[in-house]
């Protein structure tokens, strides 16, 4: 498993997921983000210890993705392991 994208911003590091909007219920897409909600809160038990920064994990549907859309704006609301 490969994510989309690895994000490190000043509060924490992000794995993003991207899929298509009528693929965000697929088995395999969900048994992947459990696997990847599961990453992240090893990362950040980790990292906390270490001091790092924490882990989150959003999958996100690409029809929300825009253009003119802040970083935070899109990603905050599918951050499925919110701490």
């Amino acid at each position: 498993y490969e994510p989309d994208f690895i994000v490190e911003a000043k509060d924490c590091i992000y794995i993003i997921e991207i899929k298509a909007a009528n693929e965000m219920n697929d088995p395999e897409v969900l048994e992947k983000a459990k696997a990847a909600i599961k990453y992240c809160n090893y990362a950040t038990e980790y990292t906390a210890v270490n001091g790092g920064k924490p882990w989150k994990y959003a999958l996100i549907p690409h029809d929300k993705v825009a253009k003119n859309g802040s970083f935070k704006g899109i990603i905050l609301p599918f951050i499925i392991n919110k701490q």
